[in-house]
């Protein structure tokens, strides 16, 4: 994205400048005419310049012979100093000499694209470098448990003298991303608490894995074990770049003894969702209580967390809103759980659901300034293994061999298979944007590219969710790519929610991105292209026909 261009003006004077708080006054020096008399006499020099004044006088003179032997003596004692540095010049290791830094020119060379190229560390080095053991001690998880193992009573994990925050997910799978990373967020002004990471973890079952997304209700029976939320994100990487802990549920719970034994943990948390969202008549469901095995009593949360009041047509709170409800002084009217009554818990403060938080406006993520972006999201990067298995699909897709450089890339994400409830009238071809529509896009990316970093980037890779063979036939008529997990047998091998999951990361992965406009998976891929690999992004408009003609 282009920078920022400032119309402001260095205004300091040569004689002065601000500070922001103080104007401080460097003196200037009077000029004086010069002259070779008054310069001499300033200075006091001496009266004859083949004199010098530091001349020493002995009281009887040299032999000829021995000032030539002095004179020889001086050259061979300043030829042998002259040739010390040489000599380490040359005893230095060559690798060395690689690490002299050059001077550098004044504006440095413009950024190339990054391709998806293998990095230079092996997944041991990734994890060792942002694995828990390097994290320091105010940011290691068990800083913060009580014992080394999960419980079957989360309370039994938790620090007496310790906070914590979590929520609940009840949405697709970017939308519980960016609930997850809304908890991270909401944290930061109540430094009293640590993040209590909101994920389910992901159940799996025999249909395969579900990336903490309740949307698609998957059994958690046949004891299989969640898959963490950690398998998908580098989270001590996001720890560090936040320096601020998360805990993760399968740290403190023991889901398998929990659901074997049945035992149910009580908690009081506090219901946003009835206010936010006008037709509500209770809090919002979510999966993630089941698995969990909570029993939840419900605290409506005061009207003034809404943040357009009464209106009907949004369902957004703000973070301070939300904020102070984890200084809690009374709570308004407490709705019952399945068996007992509890006000919100002060030790461990929950929300029922956090995917309608913004700082200022709604929606704001998806625009520039959004500081759940910025100073959050940003640094949630994929774990190195989940990158390692997205560089391999990209290898096979381009016919290369393994561990070769992958070509820089424009990924598409066409997303029209639930987007059809949205078209309402509109026949279902005529409100999706047709690849033409995308082309042009296309063509609008490599032009930037090759205006911001001089390259022509030919490659294309198409994602999407539609399940019609003929368009896809259609896509690749134009010389696109895809990732093809029916052949790659995705879903089989590494679970049902891994097509998409893989998706995001070859989108993440490319130097140019046109989306798919109102797809929280395509704002999200932009971001990733823009922010991580300093790339170029477009959009594209649907709804009725010609949406996108400009």
């Amino acid at each position: 994205m282009p920078a920022a261009v400032y119309a402001e003006q260095d205004s300091a004077s040569d004689s002065s400048f601000e500070d922001g708080r103080h104007t401080q006054h460097a003196p200037l020096l009077p000029l004086q005419s010069w002259s070779p008399t008054a310069f001499k006499e300033s200075f006091q020099l001496p009266s004859s310049p083949t004199v010098p004044a530091w001349a020493v006088k002995l009281p009887f003179p040299l032999p000829p012979i021995l000032r030539r032997r002095c004179f020889l003596l001086a050259v061979i004692l300043l030829a042998t100093l002259g040739s010390i540095p040489l000599l380490l010049w040359a005893k230095m290791d060559p690798r060395e000499l690689e690490r002299v830094p050059e001077k550098l020119g004044v504006n440095p060379p413009p950024p190339m694209p990054i391709a998806a190229s293998p990095q230079a560390q092996t997944t041991d080095d990734a994890e060792a470098t942002h694995g828990e053991d390097a994290l320091p001690v105010h940011l290691r998880p068990d800083t913060y448990l009580e014992g080394w193992a999960a419980t079957t009573h989360f309370r039994d994990s938790l620090r007496n003298d310790t906070g914590y925050m979590t929520s609940f997910l009840s949405a697709g799978w970017t939308n519980d991303q960016i609930t997850v990373v809304r908890i991270s967020h909401l944290v930061v002004p109540c430094p009293h608490l640590t993040v209590f990471a909101g994920e389910p973890d992901i159940p799996r079952s025999d249909l395969g894995t579900h990336p903490y997304s309740p949307a698609v209700h998957l059994p958690h029976r046949h004891g299989r074990i969640p898959l963490p939320f950690s398998d998908i994100f580098d989270v001590p990487r996001m720890v560090s770049a936040l320096n601020a802990p998360i805990l993760e549920w399968h740290m403190v719970k023991d889901l398998e003894r929990a659901h074997a034994e049945d035992v149910k943990d009580e908690i009081g948390c506090w219901n946003i969702w009835e206010v936010d969202n006008v037709p509500s008549d209770g809090p919002r469901g979510s999966y993630t209580t089941t698995l969990l095995n909570l029993d939840i009593s419900y605290t409506r949360a005061p009207a003034s967390v809404k943040l357009i009041p009464n209106f009907e047509h949004d369902s957004h709170s703000t973070f301070w809103s939300l904020a102070k409800l984890a200084f809690p002084e009374e709570p308004d009217e407490v709705v019952g759980g399945n068996h007992v009554v509890l006000p919100p818990d002060e030790q461990l403060v929950c929300y029922d659901y956090l995917y309608y938080v913004c700082a200022l406006d709604p929606f704001e993520f998806e625009r520039d300034y959004s500081p759940m972006w910025r100073e959050v999201m940003v640094h949630a990067h994929w774990t190195e293994s989940l990158q390692d298995l997205a560089r391999g699909y990209l290898r096979r897709m381009f016919r290369l061999a393994e561990g070769a450089a992958i070509p820089p890339y424009i990924a598409i994400h066409a997303r029209r298979g639930d987007f059809a409830g949205w078209c309402g009238d509109v026949p279902r071809e005529e409100c999706f944007a047709p690849l033409g529509a995308f082309a042009r896009r296309v063509a609008e990316v490599q032009e930037a590219l090759r205006a911001r970093h001089g390259v022509y980037v030919s490659h294309v890779v198409m994602t999407g969710d539609e399940r019609d063979q003929v368009w896809w036939q259609a896509v690749e008529e134009r010389g696109w790519l895809r990732v093809d997990h029916d052949t790659e047998r995705t879903a089989e091998r590494f679970g049902k929610w891994y097509p998409v999951v893989l998706d995001a990361v070859v989108q993440s992965m490319s130097v140019g991105f046109v989306g798919t406009d109102r797809s929280t998976f395509s704002h999200m891929a932009r971001r990733r292209v823009e922010d991580w690999n300093h790339g170029v992004t477009r959009l594209v408009k649907w709804g009725f026909p010609g949406a996108d003609d400009h």
